[in-house]
């Protein structure tokens, strides 16, 4: 405020006391004008109290007697600030002050109608007085407004400062925790707490070692148990190789052996089946044997049926010979009777009944003979009918041997099917069995360049720090044994 106390100088003289005339005029329209005045930024505003229109009034004679002294900038600064806040700078100027001028303006014009000489007079000193005061008003708001800006300026410095200050702090730690990043150290991690912005820098990298940190262990456990397995897998390759190879040889044998085999139950079912034929063929040749068998028995019951027909006629024949020998007999009867007259009759008589007795001992003849043909073919009848039975028992054997030679037949094709199928199994298998051989080689081979990548990946994981310090301790252990064999 000291350069505006040097600038404004209080009145004197006739300016002082044109003011304190107009002072006098004037004073009684304070009250009025300080309400239109506050209901210009404030329209609620119906009465002002005695205080705020002491206030004015003590204001208003400062300003038309020119009193700008210390009393007065120093009553003035607190109220031109409380108005600016409430109106804001550009309405306190463009508002505020110019109802303020204009209503004094107008209170002059009405008081004065009398003395234009006076109006003038007042005027001027009144205007200068009001404008002296927006001076005033201006001076003090923007010394606040640059001392406001000042006093951010001066906390923009030092908040910079300081934020340079915590920012190299903060690149500092970083920076060595990078250090100790890039020198293998996984276990590094940033505990000092930084500024907000960096907060999030801090927390990021620490999560990302620890993520980093945790893939690494976790890379670290499975580079361990990959080379142990990846040991293991090695050392069972060559076993499994020299066991192919083993067994290689011998399933070539066996295919052998098996083809062989084949060979020989081909031919068993060839025989088999030739069997199966040949005793077909006789069951067939039996069964026509026992089809004449039956006819034979046939025949013999149709000569059994004529010998019995023939008993007959023979019976019939010796019933004539005994009827012509009693005729014959009572024919030489009546030529006796008839004595000399019948002795030719008698003559033929005897001749009948010789022939009648010649005739009776041939149908006995006869009889005997058919009783013998009758009993030798009932033998004969019986003799076929055994032999047709037996010839049925071998027909019936026959076919169960025809059954089971034609089952035998079957299983013979079947096995021999089956062994052929055996057989291209077991070729395949060999086939099979020499490429696994093969590939049994190359993942020996292959087993090999891994046991050898993987101890160069356990040389290479050995070389981080890692939080899992006892395994870590391990690995390096093994990678200095390695490095040392």
């Amino acid at each position: 405020m000291s350069k505006i106390e040097e600038d404004i100088k209080p009145w004197s003289g006739e300016r002082q006391a044109i003011g304190q005339d107009l002072f006098q005029i004037l004073e009684k329209h304070i009250k009025d004008v300080s309400l239109r005045c506050y209901q210009s930024f404030d329209p609620s505003i119906t009465v002002l109290s005695d205080d705020v229109v002491e206030r004015e009034r003590v204001k208003f004679q400062h300003l038309c007697e020119g009193n700008f002294n210390t009393r007065y900038f120093a009553a003035q600064a607190p109220v031109i600030r409380s108005i600016a806040e409430k109106t804001g700078f550009t309405n306190f100027i463009v508002k505020a002050a110019s109802v303020y001028a204009a209503e004094w303006a107008l209170v002059v014009l009405q008081e004065t109608k009398w003395s234009p000489r006076k109006r003038e007079a007042y005027l001027r000193s009144l205007m200068e007085s009001i404008f002296t005061d927006i001076a005033v008003a201006v001076h003090v708001l923007t010394e606040d407004i640059n001392g406001e800006a000042a006093s951010q300026r001066d906390a923009f410095e030092r908040e910079r400062a300081a934020d340079a200050e915590a920012d190299r702090h903060a690149m500092q730690v970083l920076g060595d925790a990078l250090n100790e990043l890039a020198g293998g150290n996984l276990a590094v991690r940033m505990t000092q707490v930084l500024p907000q912005k960096n907060e999030g820098a801090r927390q990021d990298f620490n999560r990302a070692t620890e993520a980093l940190d945790g893939v690494m262990t976790t890379i670290v456990h499975t580079v361990g148990d990959l080379r142990n397995v990846v040991e293991e897998v090695s050392v069972a390759s060559e076993d499994l190789s020299r066991r192919t190879e083993q067994q290689a040889q011998a399933l070539e044998e066996t295919a052998t052996a098996l083809h062989e085999l084949t060979t020989t139950v081909r031919k068993t079912s060839e025989g088999a089946a030739t069997a199966s034929r040949v005793a077909t063929l006789t069951r067939d040749e039996v069964g026509r044997t026992g089809q004449i068998m039956t006819e034979a028995e046939a025949a013999m019951d149709q000569i059994a049926s004529s010998s019995q027909e023939i008993a007959r006629i023979v019976s019939v024949i010796d019933e004539i010979a005994f009827q012509t020998n009693l005729l014959a007999l009572n024919a030489g009867v009546e030529a006796a009777r008839a004595g000399d007259a019948g002795k030719g009759f008698a003559v033929v008589a005897s001749e009948v009944r010789a022939l009648a007795q010649r005739s009776a001992d041939a149908a006995k003849d006869i009889r005997n003979l058919i009783s013998t043909s009758s009993d030798q073919v009932k033998h004969g009848v019986a003799l076929v009918e055994s032999t047709s039975q037996t010839l049925n028992g071998i027909v019936r054997k026959v076919a169960e041997i025809d059954e089971v030679i034609a089952a035998i037949a079957s299983s013979a094709r079947e096995q021999a099917s089956g062994i052929q199928d055996i057989n291209e199994a077991v070729s395949q298998m060999d086939r099979t069995t020499q490429q696994n051989a093969a590939m049994v080689e190359e993942t020996t081979a292959a087993s090999a360049v891994m046991r050898a990548k993987s101890r160069q990946l356990s040389d290479l994981v050995a070389d981080f720090t890692l939080s899992d310090q006892p395994h870590n301790a391990a690995i390096r252990r093994g990678a200095s044994t390695r490095a040392a064999a």
